[in-house]
């Protein structure tokens, strides 16, 4: 096998990523109520969760929230793209490419806001 650079960068990205879940999943079996003390492997965290009809409820709820989400946007997904490959030239075509590519970038646009307001709050501090 050859060695490249482009291996190693992907394996540390990946690292990057999945680490912290990894970490996550081997501590949710710790027998201790703290997350920097190790006491043991237990199954004693999962029991309660599915013990819990409230949590249980909770979780279905947002089972189905999140399946009748991404069918929609899916759906949604799909009849844009074929309206915006199969369609030539129509009037308003760069507003609804804009409105359809607009939820990607409105993450970025509320962390970037809120990473200002933060900066200018600590202004007032120091």
């Amino acid at each position: 096998m050859k060695f490249r650079w482009t291996n190693i960068i992907l394996f540390f990205g990946y690292m990057f990523l999945y680490f912290p879940l990894i970490c996550i999943v081997i501590y949710s079996f710790n027998a201790s109520r703290l997350v920097s003390v190790w006491a043991g492997f237990s199954l004693k965290w999962y029991k309660a969760l599915f013990s819990d009809p409230i949590i249980l409820r909770a979780t279905f709820t947002s089972l189905k929230v999140a399946t009748i989400s991404a069918t929609v946007s899916t759906i949604i997904g799909t009849i844009a793209a074929i309206v915006i490959t199969r369609f030539g030239s129509f009037s308003g075509k760069s507003f609804f490419v804009g409105a359809v590519t607009a939820p990607l970038v409105m993450p970025e646009v509320v962390l970037g806001l809120s990473i200002l307001m933060l900066f200018v709050g600590m202004e007032e501090i120091f």
